[in-house]
């Protein structure tokens, strides 16, 4: 499996292509708002996007959903925050942003193992930013979405958000034995190790 970074929409979200190199499949997480650029990197790679992972609902990082959809991508999203991709709580109205409504074809709960491309992944969930925002460990890799930055952690001030919750999921990922490899929702790419050293933020509980 091989990972490539790409950063879409006017709030630089994060997108990850998982690249299955014997299949030429490729799972999507966080597609953004840059429908073109997706595209564009998909065909750059000459890949299929086969799924669409998203950490959370919110429109900066599921407003291409719908579009890869109707192109044959699954999209999976948590049960908690699948019903956001149906009503004003992706906060894309809130923003000034258009949206396109969509039912995610699966749903998954803490602890699960989806098995996409012949790539493992597992669901932690960890919730604050929204309150069914989600991380992918992947192979020694953590797909955070917007729970977890270089040395920051995500804001708790939209709906269903909360500072306390998002310090314990925090506390999770900290947990976990041995270092990773963190990649965020937005900006830099950090390792956990580094968090668990220097991210003063889990302190304001």
């Amino acid at each position: 499996m091989k990972i490539y970074h790409l950063s879409t929409g006017p709030l630089r979200v994060n997108s990850y292509f998982l690249v299955n190199e014997n299949t030429n499949e490729a799972i999507v997480i966080d597609s953004g708002e840059n429908y073109k650029k997706i595209k564009q990197t998909e065909s750059d790679l000459n890949v299929k996007i086969v799924a669409v992972l998203l950490t959370h609902a919110h429109f900066d990082h599921a407003g291409n959903a719908k579009k890869l959809q109707d192109d044959g991508a699954a999209v999976y999203i948590s049960k908690i925050d699948a019903k956001k991709l149906l009503n004003e709580q992706n906060l894309a109205s809130d923003f000034g942003r258009t949206f396109d409504y969509l039912t995610a074809d699966h749903t998954f709960s803490d602890g699960d193992i989806l098995n996409i491309c012949d790539i493992e992944i597992k669901v932690i969930m960890t919730p604050g930013h929204t309150d069914g925002s989600a991380t992918f460990c992947v192979g020694n890799a953590l797909f955070t979405g917007d729970t977890l930055f270089l040395e920051s952690v995500g804001r708790t001030d939209f709906i269903t958000g909360d500072k306390q919750v998002l310090v314990e999921s925090v506390k999770k990922l900290f947990a976990l034995d041995g270092d990773y490899s963190v990649y965020p929702g937005h900006e830099e790419f950090t390792t956990l190790e580094h968090e668990r050293k220097y991210n003063t933020f889990v302190d304001y509980d």
